[in-house]
């Protein structure tokens, strides 16, 4: 599992360094965590590929997150509503994403009534965004769930983004089991939403 020492990969300041670390430390914890998580979302009987972050379009600047990907598509991720796990420098996260690449469809399936009904059961503890692309987060309060889906609907580049991540001042990066409980409780609890979303896309 992950520990406090895996987000120094951070302090390395160029892209070769960073990418070392990665590569060596980061992504065989995906690969090692992966059946693990396949069998919780799969429990329900759908199929779902990881997709672990590469970078491969970074020629000069070091990647600011890294993450493994989740999705019913075999070949890619980022054209589905998906599930990810991954490390911004302060926080190991576990996000269910709609994304810009899907969001005209998801929108057209799903109304912004429907989509407040699924948001809005969250559990206190839980985070949402607009910006997948940023660390930055709020609780996921029902005025928050309600002005995220607002302006997922005004926005054009706007996405829904919901989870919970794990600081890294928690006493779970250094128990494997609770980390993993943690993780797998919150894919869990996500599903709900993701599950109804994905039948409306089909």
């Amino acid at each position: 599992m992950f520990t406090k020492s895996d987000f120094n990969l951070f302090n390395d300041p160029t892209l070769a360094g960073r990418m070392a670390q990665i590569k060596t430390v980061i992504d065989p914890k995906f690969e090692a965590i992966t059946p693990e998580l396949l069998a919780t979302l799969q429990a329900d009987g759908q199929t779902f590929y990881p997709h672990i972050a590469k970078h491969l379009r970074r020629f000069k600047n070091p990647p600011v997150d890294t993450w493994v990907a989740f999705s019913e598509d075999k070949r890619s991720y980022k054209g589905l509503p998906h599930f990810e796990l991954g490390l911004w420098p302060d926080r190991l996260f576990c996000y269910f994403d709609i994304l810009d690449e899907r969001k005209a469809k998801v929108q057209a399936a799903v109304s912004p009534a429907n989509l407040q009904k699924l948001f809005g059961q969250l559990p206190a503890d839980y985070v949402i965004s607009n910006d997948h692309s940023t660390a930055e987060t709020q609780l996921a309060t029902p005025a928050n769930v309600m002005a995220a889906i607002k302006k997922f609907g005004q926005y054009k580049h706007s996405e829904l983004v919901v989870g919970r991540a794990i600081k890294l001042d928690s006493p779970l990066l250094a128990d494997d089991v609770a980390q993993l409980t943690y993780i797998q409780t919150t894919m869990k609890i996500l599903l709900p939403i993701y599950e109804p979303i994905m039948a409306a896309l089909k």
